[in-house]
């Protein structure tokens, strides 16, 4: 068996070329990293911002014998709904828009018909959904009612996401 060394020339050939490689390497790293550096800046100064996002979902159930009709829909809602109505046994989801240490507000104001006294008369029942990350790491989500009319509502506690209209 006949063993070949390698000449002197054929190692300082493949150090040279190992070299090469590792260089080329660092400069890739140095240039990607100023490319990276510009592009966020140029990204922030547009007037965009970089923020961790996401949604609450909040639920209204209809359990009353009223057909609630949306008159006005504001606010910070992750896609804003069309103008809808919410029938007898009917429900709707909403989803709110959260960004970290943001106070999320979004308001569904509905109308709906009663008689009284023999006269139709209009009721309004306003709901707005709090999603608030402000006060981390405790965020906390909830909902205010305000009614006029004969018309109810249950929720299961105070910071109930979801509730029940009843007559």
């Amino acid at each position: 068996m006949e063993m070949k060394g390698k000449s002197q020339g054929e190692l300082n050939g493949s150090k040279s070329s190992l070299g090469v490689i590792l260089i080329l390497f660092i400069l890739a790293v140095v240039v990607s990293r100023v490319y990276d550096r510009t592009a966020r800046a140029e990204f922030l100064q547009q007037g965009n911002s970089i923020e961790i996002a996401s949604s609450q979902g909040f639920n209204v159930y209809n359990e009353s014998v009223f057909t609630l009709t949306t008159t006005t829909i504001s606010g910070d809602f992750e896609r804003k709904p069309d103008p809808h109505i919410i029938l007898p046994g009917g429900s709707y989801g909403y989803q709110v828009s959260t960004s970290l240490y943001k106070n999320s507000l979004a308001s569904v104001y509905y109308s709906y018909e009663y008689r009284e006294a023999g006269q139709t008369r209009t009721g309004i029942f306003i709901l707005d959904m709090i999603a608030n990350t402000a006060a981390l790491p405790g965020a906390t989500s909830y909902m205010r009612f305000y009614t006029t009319g004969p018309i109810n509502f249950y929720r299961r506690d105070n910071y109930s996401t979801s509730v029940w209209i009843r007559s």
